[in-house]
């Protein structure tokens, strides 16, 4: 009797298992057919790229596989999949973004110097690898790692944003556990080595967002010594302030604000300007992930009343690999309509592709697809990039000295 007993409740816990799972692949194959149905009716081109044949094939890949995946495994197929509608082709606004995800994370943020992946920041227990290059994450040499993160990573347009992006999602634990980098998602083994050339293995362990959020990192990122943020400025990365005398006005805007917050702001740079004759302007879009580039238009309609910036010559517009979106818009249109000079490196958004940013979530899984709505010619040429005036790449021996290099040739510039 007690035999039967067992094998009744053995039963009862395989069929729930089995239940469970068909339920659950259910689920998937609900969100799956909603991921496909919406994408078609909402993306402005969604075939632009990728065939229709090509992606029905994949979509139905990705179903037949189902019983054998883990859940964030699915979810790195559907980013695999969407980053093939155009992830650097210039639909980076078609993407899955794992927003509001628990994911855990490495205490390293990481950087592309274009040669190497470095450490620049890191929590106060692993300030000593700061500078340090990665050559392989268990036992995977980073370049594998680097190439197989790529191909799914969100809002890629080109080459620079794949090189923010990239670094960005290598410290995800979960994304190198479901494309079989680490074996955990809980710890890994990192290998550093280096200027010198001296090897440093260390296993290091993820931390969920609330702890990684709450982490004091150490950094080796470049301050600005020259223009000091107000500390009675209302936003973190929109203010401005002066050198020279205030012949040199520099306008940090890395935020966007809403409506009548940019028109304040203005009103108060245009006054600055105004009383004190200056001569200059320099406008820092670096690091910028974007807004409402029609906000930026603002700033621009009351900076080009002011009489005495000298604008055959002396207005600058400063760039990166995460000038995205709307900034880059707006720093393309400064150029036009402030005669304004580009310096830094190529925008990680394209002027001419796709953009403008719509989204929905799938039913059973509450995952957020986004897609885009619009199609932007802003140029008569095709770049991967808005295109500096004057190019300058971050590199390492001036990052680690706290050098801006892009700021620094303005103000030389500005002198000379």
């Amino acid at each position: 009797m007690k035999d039967q007993v067992i094998l009744i409740c053995i039963s009862l816990t395989l069929i729930s298992i089995c239940s469970a799972q068909n339920s659950r692949v259910e689920n998937w194959n609900e969100d799956i057919n909603y991921y496909h149905k919406a994408l078609e009716k909402n993306h402005i081109d969604l075939y632009h790229t990728i065939s229709k044949n090509e992606f029905n094939s994949e979509v139905l890949n990705i179903k037949e596989k189902l019983p054998n995946l883990k859940d964030f495994q699915v979810i790195v197929e559907l980013m695999r999949l969407t980053y093939k509608i155009g992830g650097g082709k210039g639909d980076g606004h078609t993407s899955v973004p794992l927003w509001g995800m628990d994911l855990h994370k490495y205490p390293i943020k990481l950087f592309d110097f274009g040669n190497e992946i470095r450490v620049i920041e890191a929590d106060e227990n692993h300030k000593y690898l700061i500078g340090k290059k990665i050559i392989s994450i268990d036992g995977i040499p980073i370049d594998i790692v680097y190439s197989k993160v790529s191909e799914l990573t969100p809002f890629t347009e080109n080459k620079q944003s794949s090189m923010d992006r990239t670094c960005n999602y290598m410290i995800i634990s979960e994304v190198l556990e479901a494309i079989g980098i680490v074996k955990t998602k809980e710890k890994a083994k990192f290998t550093f080595i280096d200027d010198n050339g001296i090897e440093d293995i260390k296993t290091l362990n993820s931390y969920s967002k609330v702890e990684f959020d709450n982490f004091e990192f150490e950094t080796a990122q470049v301050s600005n010594t020259y223009f000091q943020r107000a500390k009675d400025s209302k936003f973190k990365d929109l203010w401005f302030a002066s050198l020279n005398n205030s012949k040199t006005v520099y306008i940090k805007f890395g935020e966007y604000p809403s409506e009548k917050e940019m028109n304040d702001f203005s009103e108060g740079v245009y006054n600055f300007i105004e009383q004190t004759n200056s001569e200059s302007l320099i406008i820092d879009l670096r690091n910028n992930y974007g807004g409402d580039f029609f906000i930026g238009q603002i700033l621009a309609s009351w900076l080009n009343a002011c009489d005495s910036i000298i604008w055959k010559s002396n207005v600058y517009v400063l760039i990166n690999r995460v000038t995205y979106s709307a900034a880059m818009v707006n720093a393309l249109q400064f150029k036009q309509l402030l005669n304004a000079k580009i310096i830094g490196e190529p925008t990680g958004a394209n002027p001419n592709g796709y953009q403008d940013l719509g989204q929905f979530k799938l039913p059973n899984s509450d995952l957020t697809i986004t897609y885009t709505k619009r199609l932007f010619r802003l140029q008569d040429i095709d770049s991967k990039g808005l295109q500096p005036d004057v190019l300058i790449r971050p590199k390492w021996d001036n990052y680690k000295k706290g050098v801006d290099e892009v700021l620094y040739w303005v103000l030389n510039d500005i002198k000379n």
